[in-house]
């Protein structure tokens, strides 16, 4: 499979073309790509009925990255679709990590990952600044809007890819500003309390 034929179904002009069924097959191929970069066992993508405030999310027991359905419906939203592939994509890389790491370093990544996991702090719009800023869910944006900019020169035409990603560049930045407000200068170590205390809650 040649990766460059998948990427450029995002474009427009071959986008607007597709069925949401072949849409559902773009964001698979996307998936084996992103599966092998990161060397991890590839996830089904499924579309999902969610609210408008809802992108995605992946679970782990049935190894699937659910996509909000609008993504394979809205031309407009293609990258951002593309964006919560990625996102996703990082949150199985990390349960992959986590779960195939034996004995990991006090100061390891998988030891950090596998510490959120347990003490998850779910997304609602009382505990956003918990929510955003917990480790895996802030690396899995940056990776995602790493992965994102790469394309910045295969769609430097199309306002939509830009746009994209200037409003997640936004709302990296502005996770962070919104947790200085909310919870003060000292809010890592207060969502790692919260963290433990769900951690005690959940075991």
């Amino acid at each position: 499979m040649f990766n460059f034929l998948v990427y450029n179904k995002f474009k427009f002009r071959k986008w607007e073309k597709l069925s949401p069924q072949q849409r559902l097959e773009v964001f698979q191929k996307l998936e084996v790509i992103q599966a092998k970069k990161l060397g991890r066992p590839v996830a089904y993508v499924e579309p999902k009925e969610m609210d408008a405030y809802s992108k995605g999310f992946f679970s782990s027991q049935q190894n699937t990255i659910y996509l909000n359905k609008q993504y394979f419906f809205e031309d407009y939203l293609r990258f951002d679709g593309m964006f919560t592939l990625f996102h996703e994509g990082r949150h199985a890389y990390q349960h992959h990590v986590v779960f195939q790491t034996q004995n990991a370093g006090i100061f390891s990544k998988a030891r950090k990952w596998k510490k959120n996991f347990e003490g998850y702090i779910k997304g609602n719009m009382d505990e956003y600044s918990f929510y955003s800023m917990q480790p895996i869910e802030r690396d899995a944006n940056r990776y995602a809007l790493k992965r994102l900019k790469q394309f910045s020169f295969r769609f430097r035409y199309d306002s939509m890819f830009a746009r994209t990603v200037e409003y997640e560049e936004m709302c990296l930045d502005g996770d962070k500003l919104k947790a200085r407000k909310d919870l003060g200068f000292f809010y890592k170590q207060k969502i790692a309390k919260k963290q433990e205390q769900n951690r005690k809650n959940f075991g």
